[in-house]
């Protein structure tokens, strides 16, 4: 494989070298005078609004053509109007940015925040790819395929959207706000939906390669697609091959996250003072005094790590005597251990996808299909060497002189002693996945004997499965076996293990090493019919009517191997992992009605409402009901105006039902900046604000004993295994209220330069009541120490405060309760504006052959984005702050493309306004602001002729770095947010049979 990737990888410098020199690159095929956005050259994305529908004007528009329906409607109709907000990119704008996988182009979008996917160095994404709409997560994301719902790939309810075949898109739509009623659960932030082409025929291969400045990160992707037509155009028969590869690129790559993490998990390990058995000042002062150091500087209750020589150091106390090198480094005077270079900045990934359908029209009335799709890849994840706190004995034999001497000191000398150490000797965790998803499908629909009504049918069944083998943990009995055995384990593994000092190499690694699996399977069964057609005639046109019905089942099934069921292995996550199993049905009916009150009146060419309604019966919670109403005005052919009003639901998942507890550890920073850390670290800023007497007195409360709590500190960024996760069977399902507004401005002047000019301003509101999901772990420490006011009286018995306790002897913080509960409130608002401008250069006095210019422009403006923890809880504000998600004020892109021919080149903006660190939430700090920044990309494409087509493109043209800031402690920044590759070139060939 090596080798396969180092001849792809001088393949694709070749290509891109002798491009750049003046080898054109070429577009599919040649465009029309009057380009439109789904044309080939259509430029990268945008939201259009060249129809009243945020849709490409097409000829289906026009009076004597099909039937079409639109994303978020059941109900067919002759035009392409929606009274939803519709986003709509055409399926060769993912050849235009370069993308690998899908979410690279859909992420530009400023409707979208960044889901799972290439940057999510995380082992429980396993390489899956999912869309998250508005911020509101991708559970909450409706992804369908032809108007399908897809399964889910996670227990949370997620799509991994790479089951999708790329080659076949033809449009993607996206809709804000609630469409229950339409689709049933899930669609509480909107629907994407992505339409393939059903009637491909010829032959089209296509390959990709791709690779940053830096001369990593490199890309490939091909496809090959045969279709036909036969029995004389009634039936049709598809096949696509695609294959994806991903290099992975590590945080030790860029500079902005050569240091990430940091740590005081040290490969030293580091000996943890016991309040209720400290050692005397007297020891400790005298052991650093033979060291040089000050007796004012050191006292019993520090924390002291061990040097390779026997000697000591204070690793949270200005490195007294530290005597060590890498993989530590010297941070404000504290040693801290470095997981850059362990942990990846870019996931790779290897994926070979397939996609068939055959459909054929049966008799005069009736077209029947079978369609069938399969994935398999692999992807890796990695992490620094697990670090683990352990108690050891006094009698072990690899105890240092200097540290006899502290123990000795102890009122119980004899006691067992705590330790705390990253376990660098058993090697760097990697989480390695393998999936396999299977989706099958069949159905029919057709005329029925009564006017213009139509049927459709459909089953489908689909399975994921995936083995994730997690391999450099290491075995806590075995361990304890060792460090108890009277001889260090010398017995056991040659030269026995040495926990005091860095050991790398050591021979006892193989001892305790372990490698677990953990098995998944999600499964999803559907059954629908739907009926269509028109009632009787209004004055406004026909009215028509929708109904169906539905039954779907959705199942999850996790089985970790028996070392994680025994909670013998420490890894990515440590103690038991249980088995979860669980499903999930409903039966559903649904019916819709489209209202056409009036038309061609003065000031009303045509008033319409939309209504729908639908009843969910589900095994875990009972029945439930969701609706909507949308109304659209179109005073002229020029102005329309639409807006609408529905309620959502989202049942809660397998996962949030029924997912056995078990240990997590809860991220809350490092100590120092504001809402950072432990707030009883001596060295944080509660401690050192106005008011820091409550914080001590609340610590004191809260078991942090007195002995320490003046020169208590917490050095670490995370609690380790101090969390405890799990499902709630008595969850209640999430309940959304969205609003939307919009107008849409289509003038068609008489003048050549604004004919093609198409404007759309909407306003959407999305309230979500009931929300379901943990309460993160920092939240919970900043709201019990009152950061942003929750608990002005500092009471220990604060709502927030109860959710986790501390070690009455360490002061350290050992559990947190999040398990999942119904929540309070999601509030956001905001405005999407979008214009698509095509203008002719024969506008501007030039010829006819001059070509002609396209400018398409997506902009979203929040106006809100709140959270309300518990109900009565005041919410807290997040628009225009950054933490895991990112929640800019204005996010845009806009791309300029010149026609002509079969050439076209564009250059596309993408901005993202500046924001705050979401740790400075409930404070006036707005010191660590992160600035905006500003993308630009070049495309260019060429068709040399109608069979073979080149395209070429630089991404991040300037090489624009990512900002930085504290609460995104992956790699320094959020990767998912901002470009973290910098400028990155990608060439593509294309040739069609």
């Amino acid at each position: 494989m090596k080798q396969v990737i180092s001849a792809r990888g001088a393949a694709v410098v070749a290509l891109l070298s002798s491009t750049i020199l003046g080898v054109p690159a070429y577009a599919q095929q040649q465009p029309s005078s009057q380009p439109d956005t789904t044309s080939p050259n259509a430029p990268a994305p945008g939201a259009t609004a060249s129809s009243p529908g945020g849709l490409p004007q097409a000829d289906d528009a026009r009076p004597g053509t099909a039937d079409i329906v639109v994303t978020g409607s059941r109900i067919s109709r002759r035009d392409t109007v929606a009274n939803s907000p519709i986003a709509t990119i055409s399926g060769t704008t993912f050849n235009q940015t370069g993308a690998v996988t899908l979410e690279d182009t859909l992420n530009r979008l400023p409707q979208f925040s960044p889901g799972t996917g290439a940057t999510s160095n995380d082992n429980l994404s396993g390489g899956i790819t999912t869309l998250n709409l508005r911020g509101l997560g991708s559970n909450r994301t409706l992804v369908l395929m032809d108007g399908h719902r897809l399964p889910a790939s996670t227990d949370l309810g997620a799509v991994d959207i790479n089951i999708i075949p790329d080659a076949l898109i033809e449009s993607v739509e996206t809709i804000t706000g609630g469409a229950s009623a339409a689709y049933g659960s899930d669609a509480i932030a909107g629907v994407v939906n992505f339409k393939i082409n059903h009637r491909f025929s010829g032959i089209r291969l296509d390959a990709q390669n791709g690779i940053s400045g830096r001369g990593d990160g490199y890309t490939f992707k091909t496809s090959a697609t045969v279709g036909s037509n036969f029995s004389d155009g009634r039936g049709n028969a598809v096949l696509s091959i695609g294959y994806q590869q991903r290099d992975a690129v590590n945080n030790s790559d860029r500079a902005f996250s050569s240091i990430v993490r940091p740590s005081s998990s040290l490969p030293y390990g580091a000996f943890i003072v016991d309040a209720d058995n400290q050692p005397s000042d007297a020891a400790v002062k005298g052991l650093f005094a033979r060291y040089g150091v000050a007796p004012s500087r050191v006292n019993s209750g520090t924390n002291l790590a061990f040097n390779n020589d026997g000697s000591l150091f204070t690793y949270s106390n200005s490195a007294l005597n530290y005597r060590g090198s890498a993989p530590n480094v010297l941070l404000s005077n504290r040693i801290r251990y470095n997981s850059s270079g362990k942990n990846g900045l870019i996931l790779p990934i290897e994926r070979l996808s397939a996609y068939g359908r055959v459909e054929h029209e049966v008799g005069e009335n009736t077209t029947v299909f079978l369609e069938a799709n399969f994935q398999h890849f692999t992807s890796r994840a990695q992490y620094a060497p697990a670090g683990f706190t352990f108690d050891a004995p006094a009698t072990n034999p690899f105890i240092p002189a200097d540290l006899a001497t502290v123990l000795a000191s102890r009122p119980d000398p004899a006691a067992d002693f705590t330790i705390t150490r990253r376990f660098t000797d058993v090697g760097f965790r990697t989480a390695s996945t393998e999936y396999n998803e299977f989706r099958a499908a069949g159905g029919a629909s057709g005329r029925l004997p009564i006017g213009d009504w139509t049927w459709d049918a459909y089953g489908s069944y689909a399975q994921v499965t995936a083995e994730e083998r997690d391999r450099n943990g290491f075995s806590v009995s075995a361990l304890e076996t060792l460090l108890y055995a009277p001889d260090g384990g010398r017995s056991l593994c040659s030269g026995g293990l040495n926990v005091f000092g860095n050991q790398a190499g050591s021979a006892c690694a193989a001892y305790i090493r372990r490698d677990t699996i953990r098995n998944t399977r999600t499964y999803q069964s559907v059954v629908e019919g739907t009926v269509q057609g028109s009632l009787v005639k209004l004055p406004g046109g026909m009215m028509k009517f929708a109904a169906g019905a539905d039954y779907r089942k959705d199942g999850y099934r996790f089985t970790p191997d028996s070392a994680l069921l025994a909670g013998d292995v420490v890894s990515f996550s440590n103690g038991v992992v249980p088995a979860e199993d669980g499903a999930i049905t409903v039966k559903e009916a649904f019916a819709e009605l489209l209202v056409p009150i009036l038309a061609d009146l003065p000031a009303i060419k045509k008033l319409e409402v939309d209504a729908g309604l639908r009843y969910s019966d589900y095994n875990t919670f009972g029945g439930i009901k969701t609706y909507r109403v949308e109304g659209s005005w179109e005073v002229v052919d020029a102005l329309r105006f639409r807006g609408g009003y529905a309620r959502a639901v989202r049942a809660p998942s397998v996962g949030e039902l029924f997912a056995p507890q078990s240990q997590t550890s809860p991220l809350i920073g490092a100590a120092g900046g504001t809402g950072q850390g432990d707030p009883c670290d001596v060295n944080g800023a509660y401690r050192a604000g106005a008011n820091a007497s409550q914080v001590r007195s609340l610590c004191l409360a809260q078991g942090l004993p007195a002995t320490i709590v003046d020169r208590y500190t917490f050095d670490n960024t995370q609690i380790v295994d101090g969390g405890v996760t799990g499902g709630n069977p008595n969850l209640r399902p999430e309940t959304a209220d969205t609003y939307t507004a919009g107008v849409v401005l289509t003038p068609a002047f008489d003048a050549p330069i604004f004919r093609r000019l198409n404007i759309s301003v909407d306003y959407y509101n999305i309230t979500i009541a009931k929300v379901v999901g943990p309460i993160d772990g920092l939240t919970a420490l900043q709201r019990c120490y009152n950061l942003d006011g929750s608990n002005p009286t500092y009471n220990p018995g604060n709502v927030y405060c109860s959710l986790f306790g501390r070690s009455t002897s360490t002061g350290q913080i050992n559990s947190f309760s999040l398990t999942n509960q119904n929540l309070g409130k999601y509030k956001t608002s905001g405005l999407d504006i979008a214009l698509d401008w095509n203008v002719p250069l024969s506008a501007f006095g030039m010829s006819d052959r001059a070509g002609s210019l396209h400018l398409t422009a997506a902009a979203t403006r929040l106006l809100a984005f709140d959270i309300q923890t518990f109900p009565g809880d005041p919410s807290v504000h997040y628009t225009g702050y950054i933490g895991d998600i990112g929640y800019p004020k204005w996010r845009s892109v806009e791309t300029l493309t010149y026609l002509n021919g079969g050439f076209s080149i564009g250059l596309q903006h993408r901005y993202i306004d500046g924001m705050v660190d979401v740790g400075l939430i409930g404070t006036d700090d707005r010191t660590t602001r992160v600035p905006a920044i500003n993308y630009f990309d070049l495309n260019l494409a060429v068709a040399v002729s109608k069979a073979f087509s080149m395209r070429l493109g630089v991404n991040n043209l300037t090489d624009a770095q990512p900002p930085v800031y504290d609460s995104f402690s992956q790699s320094n920044t959020n990767p998912g947010v901002y470009d973290v590759l910098g400028r990155a070139f990608y060439a593509g060939v294309r040739v069609t049979f």
